[in-house]
């Protein structure tokens, strides 16, 4: 159904990193057979209930105004709850101060808002298990560090980094010794050293955190509509938009990865939107591959870039392709999809849609007895991931769970495993 790479799960040194990237990168493709549900007169199936997800968006109240449809249900994010800055909160002081002595994730109890600006100042030398000792903003990594999994995959060894929330697909920013952090959304703030499980350190560092009032910010120049999302689009946007991608271009192939999510914004936009929320462009092309996972273990950087297989919708292979994986199991494991832009505008800007799965490791391809991906059958859990990534970067205004004509519910894969989903298309409006 989704691609992979068939090599084995390397996990030792860069050399073996390396060796599976020479040899396998980008070979195989897993389709799925077209064995699906979609209620249908012939074949009525009744509605079945959304997957649970262990942080699932807020539907509007009851109270709020009612969305086109009933198809169509907006999402509240987590950026326009109400809460207070954390400058303001009677319970709260306008400074803090908090030692780091461990790897894990503090919860500083600090509640921050949306575009509000902390001011971190970091004292402090820890020692490394391996020798090394470090300031706050860092050291280059080595190439041990390589094989080594870090909370932070841009930032050096020892660094001071921080987080808003603790959902899994919040994305971690750099703080350092110095510096001031427009806060990506709403939520409690998190601490950490950037250390990996393995690599212990003795020492602490001192942060002190000073809040102040959010900066006013200039609309850009390609401004967003002012109604949201799913005031605006109706389950009629996706009624020509296939509900499955297909493993060659004429979609007369075994059927793929269903159609799950979709933006409105422009390219660049899009583009934005996934660097801000922590996912990679993987490389196109194995000779891709080769190069720049080469550049990166020359420089001591992780790699996470790793090829995808071609799918097509609409005739022609995808447009984009973005992941999230840590570093040592990108092979087996990573959130992944694909992008298509359609013919269609939402308020004067292009729709975009797309297909996403979780790769969780590998099995037997039914088919030919060979070894493929495992996709997670729980998809409605990608989608959703998605759009916590997104919320947590704070780059949709505004977003919508839309149910299309004829959704799917349930397909059979062609190796043999199958998947679930609640039929809804999560559709964001980017800033």
């Amino acid at each position: 159904m989704n691609s992979c790479n068939r090599f084995p799960h390397y996990r030792r040194s860069p050399s073996s990193l390396m060796f599976a990237l020479l040899l396998g990168a980008g070979i195989c493709t897993v389709s799925v057979q077209a064995q699906e549900n979609t209620p249908t007169s012939q074949n009525p199936i009744p509605p079945q209930p959304p997957v649970t997800t262990s942080t699932p968006p807020s539907p509007v109240p009851a109270t709020a105004a009612p969305a086109i449809g009933p198809r169509v249900q907006a999402i509240v994010s987590m950026r326009d709850k109400q809460v207070k800055t954390a400058a303001a909160v009677a319970a709260h002081k306008q400074n803090y101060e908090f030692k780091l002595k461990d790897s894990e994730w503090l919860d500083t109890g600090a509640v921050v808002a949306a575009g509000e600006v902390a001011t971190f100042t970091t004292t402090g030398q820890i020692s490394l298990a391996d020798g090394r000792k470090t300031t706050p903003d860092g050291v280059d990594r080595g190439w041990k560090d390589l094989i080594r999994q870090f909370p932070l995959n841009q930032a050096k060894v020892g660094a001071v980094i921080g987080r808003v929330s603790d959902m899994g697909a919040s994305v971690p920013f750099s703080i350092g010794a110095s510096g001031q952090v427009p806060m990506p959304t709403t939520g409690e703030l998190y601490l950490r050293v950037n250390a990996s499980s393995d690599l212990t350190f003795t020492g602490d560092y001192t942060v002190k955190i000073k809040f102040a009032a959010a900066p006013k910010v200039q609309p850009k120049a390609v401004s967003t509509p002012t109604a949201p999302i799913n005031t605006v689009i109706t389950p009629a946007a996706f009624d020509d938009v296939p509900r499955r991608v297909s493993d060659v271009a004429s979609g007369e192939g075994n059927p793929g990865d269903m159609v799950n999510f979709a933006m409105v914004g422009t390219k660049e936009q899009v583009q934005d939107a996934f660097k801000a929320a922590g996912w990679v462009a993987v490389d196109k092309s194995v000779q891709d591959a080769i190069l720049n996972g080469l550049l990166k273990t020359l420089s001591k950087e992780a790699y996470t870039a790793m090829p995808m297989s071609t799918l097509y919708l609409f005739g022609r292979p995808q447009d984009m392709s973005f992941a999230r994986a840590d570093p040592l199991l990108v092979a087996a494991e990573r959130h992944h999809l694909r992008v298509w832009q359609t013919d269609q505008t939402i308020a004067g800007r292009p729709l975009w849609v797309g297909s996403a799965t979780h790769d969780i490791g590998f099995e037997k391809d039914q088919r030919n007895g060979g070894v493929t991906h495992k996709i997670d059958p729980e998809i409605d859990k990608e989608r959703d991931y998605l759009l916590q990534s997104f919320d947590a970067a704070g780059v949709f205004s505004s977003a919508a769970y839309v149910t299309p004509t004829n959704p799917l519910l349930d397909a059979k894969t062609a190796t043999g495993g199958s998947f679930q989903s609640d039929g809804r298309i999560v559709v964001m409006e980017l800033k």
